[in-house]
């Protein structure tokens, strides 16, 4: 595992953490590249998709038109109604009654190559993303189980308490955690979300998508009920195998080790294949059920 100071943006170290023991999150999106196009999309995205189609007293302007009885008249416009002669008013979007709930995976294999970068930066920009568009927010850490629970409160304080949750659970992790290998159950992770909203609201996945248990059904009965968008953080390691030998495998699934000779050209073939196989799978099932889903590499924080 690399030094931590590595993984954060540029002129920010933990030591500044250590010794304030906090880093508020706007201040730490400072020192990330908001102007990255794949973040830009993402802004985009949500931005554009959870904006009201209702016009009401929010506080994002939409045009001036002609007065009409009922308008609020603290938003008549003066200066436009000098100009046309006709009384004329301000109009806004009505702000969505909008809940957002997180499912971060914490699972070991997030934690290990070039994911962390992405993986830190990405869950700080769309925690700050959330609180644009979301009245509560709230989510949970998980891997084989829930670890964490944030419940649905006020968006921008309780952004601020996930990210500081998280950072404290990055900072304390050593080699012991990684002691035992974890795989990613979404299933409690899912059912709690479906639990937190009382409406359609809208949930945040971030992933690597690896080891993967109890997942596909839980997955598309969720997507019937809310908004997802799924963001997967990947690493092009976890798809071909390094030519070192004889090196222990861990199946999620048999829960067993296996011996595999690296050196051998077949077997590296053979386990790319496999690997981009699922991969597709993935792919192709997230959008037949209708799931956004988006890769993250560290190539987007660049």
């Amino acid at each position: 595992m690399k030094s931590k100071n590595s993984y954060l943006p540029k002129n920010l170290t933990l030591t500044d953490y250590n010794t304030r023991k906090s880093i508020p999150l706007k201040e730490f999106l400072r020192h990330i590249n908001l102007n990255q196009e794949k973040l830009k999309k993402i802004n985009g995205l949500l931005h554009g998709n959870f904006q009201s189609t209702q016009y009401g007293s929010g506080y994002d302007f939409n045009e001036i038109r002609e007065y009409k009885i009922g308008d609020d008249l603290r938003h008549i416009s003066w200066s436009a109604t000098a100009k046309t002669n006709t009384l004329q008013t301000k109009e806004y979007f009505c702000e969505k009654e909008l809940s957002s709930f997180f499912l971060i995976d914490i699972s070991n294999s997030m934690f290990c190559g070039n994911k962390i970068e992405s993986f830190i930066q990405l869950s700080a920009f769309l925690l700050d993303l959330s609180c644009r568009f979301s009245e509560k927010l709230g989510g949970v850490f998980f891997s084989d189980d829930i670890k964490y629970y944030f419940p649905l409160r006020a968006s921008l304080p309780s952004a601020n308490i996930m990210f500081q949750s998280f950072f404290n659970y990055y900072n304390n992790l050593n080699n012991e955690s990684f002691s035992k290998p974890t795989v990613t159950n979404f299933s409690k992770a899912l059912e709690l979300a479906n639990q937190s909203f009382s409406k359609k609201g809208l949930i945040f996945i971030i992933s690597d998508f690896l080891n993967l248990s109890h997942w596909e059904k839980i997955f598309f009965e969720t997507a019937q009920k809310q908004n997802i968008y799924s963001f997967q953080i990947y690493d092009s390691l976890d798809y071909e195998l390094p030519e070192s030998g004889y090196i222990s495998l861990f199946d999620p699934e048999t829960q067993r080790y296996t011996l595999v000779n690296t050196d051998s050209k077949i077997i590296r073939e053979k386990y790319k294949v496999l690997m981009n196989n699922k991969q597709d799978n993935l792919k192709a099932f997230l959008k037949k059920s209708g799931i956004n889903h988006l890769l993250i590499d560290k190539r987007d924080f660049i």
